[in-house]
């Protein structure tokens, strides 16, 4: 399935630069929604070498998925519960992520938090 990425020229700098498709995390190889599917097998209780076995990404970068979320936390929590303020009452990460992802989609979660400045993991 081939997904349009818009490019644009800038003429001051002769640079172009592309916006992408929310479907499409930035300086990864794989999409949101497999992320997603990963990220709440493992809030189940999955460990990450049981999903590595039956999912595509090796247990390193699951692993390092997992790192990730765990250590941007708080600024996740903060820049969701600013637009889904019932996502404050979640007192870990992982009734938060488990909370957010019956919300909206990780793709979305993590486009919102893009714009409201906060770094993508």
């Amino acid at each position: 399935n081939s997904v349009f990425i818009q490019r644009y020229y800038c003429p001051s700098c002769q640079k172009t630069c592309s916006i992408l498709p929310e479907c499409i995390p930035p300086r990864r190889w794989y999409l949101w929604e497999l992320q997603q599917v990963i990220l709440l097998l493992c809030l189940s209780g999955v460990s990450a070498y049981a999903v590595a076995k039956d999912q595509l990404p090796s247990y390193k970068t699951i692993k390092r998925w997992l790192d990730r979320f765990s250590e941007q936390f708080r600024l996740h929590k903060d820049a969701l519960c600013t637009h889904f303020a019932a996502l404050g009452r979640a007192s870990n990460m992982t009734a938060f992520w488990q909370m957010a992802l019956q919300t909206i989609s990780l793709g979305k979660a993590m486009r919102l938090c893009h714009v409201t400045g906060v770094i993508i993991p």
